[in-house]
């Protein structure tokens, strides 16, 4: 090694070349093991028991009226979510995907509880920062990493198979989110396939910015969580007037023993400021 080189961390589970032309062709590639379950252990216990995570909470309005919640952060930090989105596994795999530097947009924690009848409807990421200026569909990667087990049985995600070669499909408002035109969707389906990504904890699937994707209700006893992860590249930044709202910096990656070596101060910390698409008041909405 040379001694005037500054040691950069090199992540332990680099993405295969099959890997990466699965997600290309697909829309999708679910990575199994990215995380082991001592480090999902660590994150699961935040997510239950830390009450910044419980502060943040946004409330969301399903097609039905039902709510569910996501803890959101943007930027970064040095609590033990962010430093998981700093890890050299996560950007270097981001970094493979968009083919481009990276920086991390926002992230949020979903945790859907026992016997929790809400859903996620089908959305894309991307409609939403398009209309903040930015440009490039596939400069743009999300990423849901599986906290605890999650099956079909209570609401793990679903991704349509090759819905990101239809484009940005348009939107509608229902509720305080941004969803995908519902005879959009009933045309894909016709030609598309939906996807369980039913994953163990630790998995972690990536999918395009312009995938469909969505869950259905919890049905089992236990709480299901999902750490939701979006990435851009820095040469696809929003434009100008939004630029204020978001900390577009290059990631400076941090080794991929940092978790475990407890690299970290907190366990969450949102700084999210007044930013966020769900932070307009559910409250009228529900008693519509």
């Amino acid at each position: 090694m040379d001694p005037k080189k500054p040691y950069e961390p090199h992540s332990i589970r680099p993405l295969t070349q099959d890997e990466i032309a699965s997600y290309k062709a697909l829309g999708y590639v679910i990575i199994r093991g990215l995380f082991d379950a001592k480090e999902m252990e660590l994150v699961r216990a935040v997510c239950q028991s830390d009450p910044s995570v419980e502060a943040s909470l946004k409330t969301i309005v399903d097609v039905k009226g039902k709510t569910w919640g996501a803890s959101v952060w943007t930027g970064l930090n040095d609590s033990l979510v962010s430093v998981i989105t700093q890890t050299a596994r996560m950007v270097e795999a981001v970094e493979a995907l968009v083919g481009s530097t990276p920086y991390h947009m926002y992230s949020k924690i979903v945790q859907k509880p026992a016997h929790d009848d809400s859903t996620v409807s089908w959305h894309q990421a991307f409609p939403a920062w398009y209309r903040e200026g930015c440009l490039f569909p596939d400069f743009f990667t999300d990423c849901s990493i599986a906290i605890t087990d999650n099956t079909k049985a209570n609401g793990c995600l679903q991704v349509i198979e090759k819905s990101h070669l239809l484009g940005r499909v348009d939107c509608v408002e229902i509720g305080n989110a941004l969803l995908c035109d519902p005879k959009y969707i009933t045309n894909a389906l016709k030609h598309l396939k939906i996807i369980d990504c039913e994953m163990a904890a630790g998995d972690t699937v990536f999918f395009h910015s312009n995938t469909i994707h969505g869950s259905l209700e919890n049905k089992t006893n236990e709480t299901r969580i999902l750490m939701h992860c979006h990435y851009n590249a820095m040469s696809n930044r929003p434009s100008q007037e939004n630029l204020e709202a978001h900390s577009c910096l290059p990631i400076n990656k941090m080794p991929d023993s940092a978790i475990k070596d407890g690299v970290y101060t907190h366990g969450f910390i949102s700084n999210a400021k007044d930013w966020n698409w769900y932070n307009t008041d559910p409250d009228d909405l529900l008693h519509k």
